[in-house]
């Protein structure tokens, strides 16, 4: 999907959640209103308060889907980090109001739900509370992962956390019913300090996101990996990424081989926005600088005849070669070699650019032959591949491989 697509299913969902944490807070105050559960009350306007949370949330995705003007050139993305931050503070003041709710019933000593007078109804009320904000949890969870939603993940945690306190409720009631009135408290006490911890976490991801940190430090190592096995490309030099909201804007800083001419970056662009989008969501742009570099270890290929070491003589065609010879050149020296066979050689079509397909598989960047056609001298442009001509006077592959910094590079196809 889209990232319009992304942020209008967020919409949906919060636009959904608030509909349900509504018809739920309606329910939990009739039933504590009937019943005189006061702790079911309490959970009542507590619940209607988390209406305010997702409502946050759905209007932090609004925003991001509004159009960027000349102030925001990067868009509204990181209003959805801004509610994220929001909803994390939230569950930390939710944690703080329960944990003095709970060291106030162990110095009071008495329930909250002392004298309630339809004790089943209560029970079965804060049961079903537990169920459905559980419910809701997940199904937050399961669209802010698939969106990939820093806020509606949030929101979901919250959620989360207000299961811990509905549960308060049942265990409330249960202590009412056992006659423990100390019991609703204890549990209130190791329930606040989950709840401190994950809105720590959550606080923690929103700051270190809206600073411009990455989270994600697999992900960027896969990357840089996935961008220096491109062909054509030295080193890379640098990689920064950001998220802002569900998006995610990058630079890359790469080595090329040869000139960095507008040509040779027109080419790469794609394979290194690939090399991205393979490990990250959303990206929304990637800004590559390409400078000149030059290559210190070449691999080399060589079109023979034979399979029969360095003076194997040379095959005068590339598709029908029945062998190539790859060597391994470190400062203009030969630091290993090896002949392989060419699956292609028998083939009625296309000979020519399946032996290309195997030499760009085999990772060369350099091949020596005298003659190519229009289409493999294309494919190993765009692959990077220089393409020189057999020296004169040569007639082996040793003989070549000493006559390496005498190599003439072939600007077109020769066929």
């Amino acid at each position: 999907m889209t990232v319009e697509e992304n942020l209008k299913t967020g919409i949906k969902a919060s636009g959904n959640s608030t509909l349900a944490l509504a018809l739920l807070a309606l329910l939990k105050g009739a039933v504590g209103l009937h019943s005189g559960s006061s702790a079911l009350l309490a959970d009542a306007v507590h619940t209607g308060l988390d209406i305010f949370t997702t409502l946050a949330v759905w209007v932090g995705l609004k925003v991001s889907l509004r159009n960027s003007g000349g102030k925001f050139p990067y868009g509204y993305y990181k209003a959805e980090n801004l509610v994220a931050l929001f909803v994390a503070l939230l569950i930390l003041l939710s944690g703080f109001e329960i944990l003095k709710m709970g060291f106030a019933g162990i110095k009071g000593g008495e329930s909250p739900s002392a004298g309630i007078e339809f004790q089943g109804l209560a029970l079965v009320t804060a049961v079903f509370s537990v169920l459905s904000i559980y419910a809701l949890s997940v199904y937050k969870k399961r669209v802010g992962t698939k969106i990939n939603s820093q806020a509606l993940l949030a929101d979901a945690r919250h959620s989360y956390t207000d299961v811990f306190a509905s549960l308060v409720v049942v265990v409330t009631v249960l202590g009412s019913l056992l006659g423990i009135p100390e019991l609703d408290s204890l549990g209130v006490i190791v329930i606040s300090a989950l709840i401190f911890k994950l809105g720590g976490e959550c606080a923690k991801d929103a700051v270190l996101t809206l600073m411009d940190a990455w989270l994600d430090e697999e992900s960027a190592e896969r990357i840089r990996k996935n961008i220096r096995d491109i062909p054509g490309i030295l080193e890379l030099v640098d990689l920064k990424l950001r998220k802002s909201g569900l998006v995610v804007f990058g630079e890359a800083t790469v080595e090329v081989d040869g000139k960095a001419d507008l040509k040779k970056v027109e080419l790469l662009n794609p394979k290194i926005n690939a090399a991205v989008k393979k490990e990250v969501r959303n990206l929304e742009h990637l800004v590559i600088d390409a400078r000149p570099g030059k290559r210190q270890v070449f691999k080399l290929a060589l079109p023979v005849l034979e399979s029969s070491g360095l003076k194997t003589r040379l095959s005068g065609h590339l598709g029908k070669a029945p062998y190539f010879l790859f060597a391994v050149l470190e400062a203009g020296r030969v630091r290993e070699w090896e002949i392989l066979k060419n699956p292609f050689m028998e083939l009625d079509r296309k000979r020519g650019v399946k032996a290309v397909e195997f030499l760009v598989n085999e990772r060369i960047n350099v091949l020596v032959l005298q003659e190519v056609g229009e289409g493999p001298f294309h494919m190993l442009r765009d692959n990077f591949v220089r393409i020189c001509r057999v020296p004169e006077g040569t007639a082996t592959a040793e003989e070549v491989l000493e006559k390496v910094s005498e190599l003439e590079e072939i600007a077109g196809p020769t066929e």
